[in-house]
C-alpha cells in the first residue's frame, strides 16, 4: 500500500469510528482516550506500560460499562478488525493524480506543486 498523508489517515479513522455500532464505538473511544492520558503522563515508553498495567484501560472500561473484561477485549478486536478494514479498502480506491506539470505549462509563474485527490 501506498504511504497515506497522516491527516488524510486521521480522517479516515475518525470516519470509520463514527460508522461503529454504538457499543463498539463507545468502548473503543473510552479505551483510546484512557491510553492518551496514559501517554501524556508517561515521561518515557517504559512508564507508559508500567501505567498499562496498573491503571489498566481495559479494566476501567470493564467497570465503567458493567461488562467482562473479556467482553471488553471481544468488542476492542471487533472494533479494530472493522477499522483495519474499512481504511484498507478506503485507501485501495483513493487515486492520487499529479496535476503539477499539467498546470506549470499552463502558468509558468507558478512554482508550487498542486495534487488532487479523487
Amino acid at each position: 500500500m501506498e504511504r497515506i498523508n497522516p491527516i488524510l489517515m486521521e480522517f479516515l479513522l475518525r470516519s470509520v469510528i463514527k460508522k461503529l455500532p454504538d457499543i463498539h464505538r463507545e468502548v473503543y473511544q473510552y479505551i483510546e482516550s484512557m491510553e492518551y492520558q496514559l501517554e501524556e503522563v508517561s515521561v518515557d515508553e517504559k512508564q507508559f506500560l508500567q501505567l498499562m498495567i496498573e491503571k489498566s484501560p481495559f479494566k476501567a472500561a470493564a467497570d465503567h460499562f458493567s461488562l467482562h473484561i473479556s467482553t471488553i477485549k471481544e468488542i476492542m478486536d471487533e472494533a479494530q478488525m472493522e477499522i483495519d478494514k474499512s481504511i484498507d479498502e478506503r485507501c485501495k480506491r483513493i487515486k492520487w493524480i499529479d496535476y503539477t506539470d499539467k498546470l506549470k505549462q499552463s502558468d509558468k509563474t507558478t512554482q508550487r506543486a498542486f495534487i488532487f485527490l479523487s
